[in-house]
């Protein structure tokens, strides 16, 4: 039932950003270094998601509406990188088996530059179980000169519920690939 009341509250949220048709995300919930979040993006879509940053790095997982993958972003204020250009990733969860991707260069709003790959719809359920129930994530640049990240992934399981809320209120829990 509480689940059920803060679907309503969100979907009424994401609703009212909606209709603004600019940026504008709330922080629904924080556990650990980690915030779920949802809102509109810059062109006014529909978005869901969780990150952590610090230290100059950024982690985000996002849902954009009407997309059929989960994005992943990662930055950095100390990298150089040029839009479009291709990095292998390698990110690991514990002991699971790697998540591997070639990740396309990028710059956010702030002229940060980051990476960005996407996770299938019909590989998001095995990685938000490794997510929500891991204790370390570990990222790694092959090829490049850039010491591996690590995450500490406590709270993750508290913002994935938020997230997932999220995701229902958006109404995308039914979509699959």
């Amino acid at each position: 039932m509480r689940l059920q009341g803060v679907a309503l509250a969100l979907a009424g949220s994401l609703c009212v950003m909606a209709q603004a048709a600019r940026a504008d995300t709330q922080v629904f919930k924080r556990a650990g270094v980690w915030e779920a979040f949802g809102g509109t993006t810059n062109n006014g879509r529909l978005v869901c998601g969780v990150s952590s940053h610090g230290t100059g790095k950024y982690f985000g997982l996002k849902y954009f509406a009407g997309q059929r993958t989960l994005t992943i972003q990662l930055g950095s204020s100390d990298w150089r990188i040029k839009n479009g250009s291709n990095q292998q990733v390698m990110m690991q969860i514990d002991a699971d088996a790697p998540w591997q991707a070639i990740a396309t260069g990028m710059h956010f709003s702030d002229g940060d530059a980051g990476l960005e790959f996407t996770i299938r719809r019909k590989q998001v359920d095995k990685f938000m179980a490794e997510f929500r129930d891991g204790n370390q994530m570990v990222v790694r640049f092959p090829g490049a000169d850039v010491s591996d990240w690590r995450a500490n992934l406590d709270g993750s399981d508290v913002v994935s519920d938020s997230f997932l809320a999220c995701l229902r209120a958006m109404g995308s829990a039914g979509e699959t690939e």
